[in-house]
């Protein structure tokens, strides 16, 4: 029975984070269970798969960016919405286009204008074309970075029978003060580093007012959030670069 005033859920919001599928089968079956919408956060994750299904292919509907820096990016700001849903595809069209009805000069509701521009749509189709090729070379120079990395610091952790896109290769520090100065030193190197993502969303200020879950104690969220820290990365990335950034966390 709810009661009166409770949060009802509506949808799971799964997130393909740094690339990584995540665990669809099970999520599938909480959704069915519960009559929740299962939509996909798929930003980092194109040219992923899970248990042989592309990424961007799960739940009632889908999204990704088109962002330069994800692994499917254009030379702007772009993305997509995915969904075999009649009805929700309907809502989308609308939606995209200022809430237009029958017409663009009829707005039934508040929508967006979020039409991907033909100069971007130019960019992205021949990258789509290398997607494939992109990622296996992803999976060559992550290797690469496990093999060196394994025992001094945490690799990322793939589960089993997916892919990840590694839209970003991030390690996990023992503590801020050990990635501090590990970013400092590679830095003093001229090799760049960049953390993803500093704040974690419960400790945000537009969250403040929003029930019991502002400065709530996430322990894994906070602890991964003052750890985590990403190396230079892209499919082509040449190996003699990533042996120098290798060599360097290796002497640290």
């Amino acid at each position: 029975m709810i009661k009166k005033g409770e949060l009802v859920p509506r949808m799971i919001l799964a997130v393909d984070f740094i690339g990584n599928p995540a665990d669809y089968n099970t999520l599938r079956e909480i959704a069915l269970r519960y009559d929740l919408i299962l939509a996909e956060d798929a930003a980092q994750g194109m040219g992923a798969s899970y248990k042989g299904q592309k990424c961007g292919s799960f739940g009632d509907i889908a999204a990704t960016s088109f962002f330069p820096s994800k692994p499917l990016g254009c030379y702007g700001d772009g993305g997509a919405v995915f969904t075999d849903n009649e009805a929700m595809w309907e809502l989308l069209k609308s939606l995209r286009v200022h809430g237009k009805g029958s017409s663009k000069y009829e707005n039934i509701r508040i929508g967006l204008n979020s039409r991907l521009d033909t100069l971007q749509a130019a960019v992205l189709l021949p990258k789509l074309k290398r997607l494939e090729e992109e990622i296996v070379r992803r999976q060559y120079l992550a290797a690469r970075y496990d093999e060196a990395c394994k025992g001094k610091y945490i690799t990322p952790a793939i589960q089993e029978d997916t892919v990840s896109s590694y839209a970003q290769y991030v390690l996990l520090a023992q503590d801020k003060a050990h990635r501090d100065y590990i970013r400092k030193e590679l830095e003093s190197a001229g090799i760049p580093t960049l953390v993803y993502y500093p704040n974690p969303l419960h400790l945000m200020k537009v969250f403040e007012h929003n029930g019991n879950y502002f400065e709530e104690t996430y322990e894994n969220t906070i602890s991964y959030a003052e750890r985590t820290f990403a190396l230079p990365f892209s499919a082509y990335l040449k190996e003699a670069d990533q042996d120098r950034v290798i060599n360097t966390l290796l002497r640290l």
